[in-house]
């Protein structure tokens, strides 16, 4: 009987065996756990290679693990369905290799393992009866990307141990650096094998080459300054740790770059991008900016993923009970909210993001709540009751913003249907003050308007300076020749200016004399029947002048001013029938400026000066004068207070005349008493100077 019973007891206890080795079979298989198992405790091990390796024990079999990594911070999620934990730990310090710590968080239906990373390493899990070992590091013989599947090893095969390369299987034999034709900045890195690759990223503006399982000699562990090559890269550095190369290209600037290998030489090709291009790429850039994560999941329910996304950003989550079904995604270091998005494409919802609260729902529910709150929004609107109001304006004119604040509404009156209409906008131009019948959300609109629009003006005082500057040099030097001769001989000789011989009046043979002479000096023979007569003549004028014109006006902003002084000059004009009218033609200074003051308090001004003199060297035709005149339009922008030169015309007048009797003025020395030579150098020069200054306060005083 004690044997019947024993056996028994053996078949139950085999039977048990067989059901709990079944059901984990089946966990392994499905998604959703059918058991409920025990952490009891977790141990920790160090690995060669700078690996740790954590033992998870539990009191049966669970499920394969699950989880997904986090670049920033570096971090490991593993996830135990079906799991209560039992250890009594929820927070331990680890401080082997790159594991810092770990923690334990208990959910409803799972426990989550946390592993903090120093930097993100990769990791391997497998189990091993009713253990789980999670290997973190090189040592797990995977990367992240495969780390979510289960390791095909031997239920109790230790990890292997690391062994390092030599520098004759892989390493770095050189590192140069290279200007490019069209400015770009090349990094040359010349391999032991042409299989040997690296790990490009670009991160924090820098860009960084990690070659794995590659020595670098000690020689090129170096930090290089190319600064001068004039390209955008600044430095190159190269550094060495276990078993692993490192090398890190930092640009500045806007930039590109494209790396290529040829046999054993990588190139890494920096280039400089212009403002077009930059924008260009910004357009075409990844428009997402949340923490990468990563997940790999098959046939999972969309609201566990909705879960671990909501989990893993700390934001708080309420979905639909619309939203059901599942999904199959895998996806490696990808932003978060790019995650979410390809979640709710797939699966036809929408978000609304209020606060720190996350709504998931189908589009056409969100779409459906949004158009019944508008319609609710707009049936109180309909059904507000009015309210009249006195609004005060001060600076403005009431009746400018009033006429503003109806154009801007008629858009919302004409959408609202049966509200159209509704209220009124009266203006008292007495008192500048608004009367508003309407409801209270339009009162508080048309305050806030008010409050913006009523402001004071701000002036600016415009100063200009017109300085005309004038230098003139003139020399006029001629001779005059005079003479008669009469008497009892048979000969008449004498002269004029037209050429005629004279009898008995002192004619003049050549004139050749200075205009407006201010000297002269004659020499002359005289006998009883004959005079001759030479006198030099001679004209020098130098002068300097200087005009200074100094117009100002004060404007508001935004307002156009106009500054004139000068006189009006009369003349006669005649008509076709006769008569004589008088007409009159402005010859003024004038100044006539248009500013705008822009939020950093510098001063936008469109310009207009002319300056207008009556110019007496033209003679007047039918009376009218001829007019010098000056004008130059500009705009501007100026700081305030600063001086800028908006025109300025420079004029040199250079000129030399000779005049000579033929043939005896071309006579050696001779010559030049039959020559009038005349030289002129004039220069004459215009600038206009322009000052605003931005008037503070409620005083305004301008500088004479």
């Amino acid at each position: 009987m004690n044997n019947f019973n024993q056996a028994k007891e053996r078949n139950l206890r085999m039977n048990s065996s067989l059901v709990r080795a079944g059901l984990a079979i089946a966990a392994a298989l499905i998604s959703t756990p059918l058991f409920a198992a025990n952490l009891q405790s977790i141990d920790v091990g160090a690995l060669p290679g700078d690996s740790v390796e954590l033992r998870l024990q539990f009191d049966e079999p669970v499920a394969t693990p699950r989880g997904y990594t986090i670049e920033q911070p570096a971090r490991i999620a593993i996830d135990l369905p079906g799991v209560v934990n039992k250890s009594g730990a929820k927070n331990r310090e680890i401080a082997v290799g790159a594991a810092k710590s770990m923690t334990i968080v208990e959910a409803k239906d799972r426990t989550r393992l946390i592993i903090n990373l120093s930097t993100l390493k990769p990791y391997s899990t497998r189990t091993d009866g009713n253990a789980v070992y999670i290997v973190v590091g090189e040592a797990g013989g995977s990367t992240a990307s495969s780390s979510l599947a289960p390791l095909t090893q031997p239920a109790k095969a230790s990890p292997k141990p690391y062994t390092a390369y030599s520098a004759a299987e892989k390493s770095i034999s050189a590192i140069d650096f290279q200007r490019g034709s069209q400015g770009e900045g090349n990094v040359v890195i010349d391999l032991s094998a042409a299989s040997v690759s690296p790990d490009i990223t670009d991160q924090g503006g820098k860009i960084k080459l990690v070659f794995a399982k590659t020595d670098l000699p000690e020689a090129l562990r170096v930090r290089l300054d190319v600064k001068d090559f004039a390209t955008p890269v600044q430095f190159v550095s190269a550094s060495s740790q276990m078993d692993k190369a490192t090398v890190i290209i930092e640009p500045t600037g806007s930039y590109d770059y494209m790396a290529y290998q040829t046999d054993n030489r990588l190139t890494v090709s920096v280039k400089p991008l212009t403002q077009a291009e930059k924008a260009k790429r910004d357009e075409n850039r990844f428009a997402y900016t949340g923490e990468k994560l990563s997940l790999n999941f098959q046939d999972i329910d969309v609201r566990s993923v909705l879960q671990l996304i909501a989990d893993f950003t700390d934001l708080n989550l309420v979905a639909s009970d619309s939203v059901q079904g599942s999904i199959t995604l895998r996806l490696q270091n990808v932003p978060w909210d790019q995650a979410l998005d390809l979640v709710l494409k797939t699966k036809g919802l929408d978000q609304r993001k209020i606060g720190n609260v996350l709504l998931i729902a189908p589009a056409d529910e969100i779409a459906a709540r949004e158009r019944q709150e508008l319609e609710s929004q707009q049936l109180m609107a309909e059904l507000a009751p009015l309210r009249r109001e006195l609004i005060q304006v001060n600076y403005a004119k009431a009746a400018d913003i009033a006429k503003l604040f109806e154009s801007v509404t008629a858009a919302d009156d004409q959408g609202q249907g049966g509200s159209a209409g509704r209220g009124s906008l009266t203006v008292d131009d007495r008192t500048n003050s608004i009367i508003a019948y309407q409801t209270q959300d339009r009162l508080d609109e048309l305050r806030r308007v008010v409050s913006q629009l009523d402001i004071p003006v701000r002036q600016v005082l415009i100063e200009s300076r017109i300085v005309e500057a004038d230098v003139g040099y003139e020399k006029d030097l001629g001779v005059r020749w005079r003479g008669l001769s009469s008497g009892d001989n048979n000969w008449v000789v004498g002269g004029g200016s037209g050429g005629g011989v004279t009898s008995g009046t002192l004619g003049t043979f050549v004139d050749l004399g200075a205009n407006a002479a201010t000297s002269s000096l004659g020499i002359g023979f005289i006998t009883d029947n004959t005079i001759l007569d030479l006198e030099l003549t001679a004209m020098e004028s130098t002068g300097n002048g200087e005009v200074i014109s100094q117009p100002k006006v004060v404007t508001s902003d935004k307002e156009t001013a106009k500054i004139l002084k000068g006189k009006e000059i009369p003349y006669q004009e005649a008509s076709s029938s006769g008569a004589t009218t008088t007409q009159f033609k402005d010859a003024v200074l004038s100044l006539e400026v248009t500013p705008q003051i822009t939020p950093d308090d510098q001063v936008i001004m469109e310009v207009k000066v002319t300056k207008d003199d009556i110019d007496d060297s033209v003679p007047r035709i039918n009376g009218v004068p001829a007019l010098k005149t000056n004008e130059v339009n500009a705009k501007v922008l100026v700081r305030d207070g600063e001086t800028i030169v908006i025109g300025g015309v420079f004029t040199t007048q250079q000129g030399k005349t000779v005049e000579k009797v033929p043939f005896l003025g071309d006579l050696p020395y001779m010559g030049q008493l039959f020559k009038n030579t005349r030289v002129l150098d004039k220069k004459s020069e215009l600038l206009i100077f322009l000052t605003p200054r931005i008037m503070k306060g409620s005083a305004i005083t301008a500088e004479q």
